[in-house]
């Protein structure tokens, strides 16, 4: 639970996140330490804080051992529907994977990390494309921030594939890899509930979409703790069932940063993998779906695509125009259990704002040209012809 913070205390995290500079942001979190009293209701978030100052300062020793050597972060430009991050230990055949389903040439060689900079390529399924990225080799003796830091990662990326190696030791693979991610922040488990917040000058002033329940506030009560926090232009996405702790929890970055993943079980076809593939299963705890595949004879490729696609929950929606037969060939991918409002706004503002009705055919549809109101739930591979005022 988060603390009952003061007025000065918000503030103070305000000023923190909007520091421009590890060091600035090191001396405001401090600040924003000392804003508020220690007990029992305050320990994770103190944990938390002081876990981000630690992580500041070890970015800033790797500056300056770093210093004088060129070194660039490298922004992969996103493409396709959804950008996916293959990660992994090295030697575990993300090189090899990546060719094997996409048209992309990396680097493959029998010694250690062979992967220097990321490499990308586009996998394709059915009418739509993944991004998939590969990166160098996770190192475990790294922080997190030097494994990541040569990709976008948690700002662009949608989702991970984890890879590793069935010829070895899985489970000690996948728990190394989970450490890493564990300490950037980031969680392969869905919660039951999250809220995304998203800042910026797009967004005016506080807007609530809510995709589940607010269980102990309204969207009023949501809004002006976002205010508090001197947050006033932000769309604000809630899932599952959500209470005003938990909204807290997003502002101050409490919570781990959620990406879908996938476990990929390479090597599928070396002696001893089945046995294998049974560990890792049981390491894994059904945390993540297991992929088990072989590059080498193409076990479990083919099914790579639609594994991603179900992974992401999403949904192909077709626009049709009212002077149309066919709707357009070029899917608008949403988010699975989106409605007919989330598509109008989508594609433009006065087409939500005016919207009058919509006509929809496909799986969502009772009958073919069935009219729906702006909260009708759409499904993949509707078409949808929408008629404004």
């Amino acid at each position: 639970m988060p603390a009952n913070l003061t007025a000065e205390a918000k503030a103070k995290w305000s000023k923190a996140i909007s520091a421009r500079n590890p060091q600035e942001k090191i001396q405001a979190l401090q600040e924003f330490l000392s804003s508020f009293p220690k007990h029992k209701g305050n320990e994770r978030l103190r944990g938390q804080v002081k876990r981000k100052i630690a992580n500041l300062r070890a970015e800033l020793e790797e500056r300056r051992a770093h210093k004088g050597r060129s070194s660039r972060q490298l922004l992969i430009e996103k493409q396709g529907v959804a950008q996916i991050v293959i990660l992994g230990l090295t030697n575990v055949g993300k090189s090899s994977l990546l060719s094997a389903v996409t048209a992309a040439k990396p680097l493959v060689a029998s010694y250690e990390y062979t992967t220097q900079e990321p490499v990308q390529g586009m996998l394709q399924f059915e009418d739509i494309q993944f991004q998939l990225i590969e990166a160098p080799a996770i190192r475990p003796e790294l922080s997190s921030r030097s494994n990541f830091e040569n990709v976008d990662f948690e700002l662009n990326a949608n989702a991970m594939m984890l890879v590793v190696d069935l010829s070895r030791d899985s489970c000690a693979q996948l728990s190394i890899l989970l450490d890493v991610l564990d300490k950037a922040g980031i969680s392969t488990e869905r919660p039951k509930s999250s809220v995304e917040i998203l800042k910026g000058k797009s967004a005016s002033g506080i807007q609530i979409a809510v995709f589940g329940k607010l269980t102990d506030c309204t969207a009023q009560d949501a809004a002006k703790l976002l205010e508090q926090y001197r947050i006033r232009n932000a769309l604000v996405r809630v899932y599952g069932n959500v209470g005003i702790d938990d909204l807290e929890d997003a502002i101050l970055e409490s919570a781990a940063t959620f990406k879908p993943s996938i476990l990929i079980a390479n090597k599928v076809d070396v002696e001893g993998a089945k046995n294998e593939l049974e560990r890792l299963k049981t390491c894994n705890r059904g945390r993540m779906r297991i992929l088990a595949t072989s590059c080498k004879t193409g076990e479990g490729l083919a099914g790579l695509g639609a594994s991603l696609f179900e992974m992401l929950e999403i949904v192909r929606i077709y626009t049709k125009e009212p002077s149309q037969r066919e709707p357009s060939k070029d899917a608008i991918v949403l988010r699975k259990r989106a409605t007919v409002g989330e598509l109008a706004k989508q594609i433009h503002s006065d087409l939500f704002r005016n919207f009058k009705y919509a006509k929809i055919w496909g799986p969502s549809a009772r009958f073919n040209g069935e009219k729906v109101g702006i909260n009708h739930i759409l499904m993949d591979q509707d078409a949808v012809e929408i008629h404004a005022k």
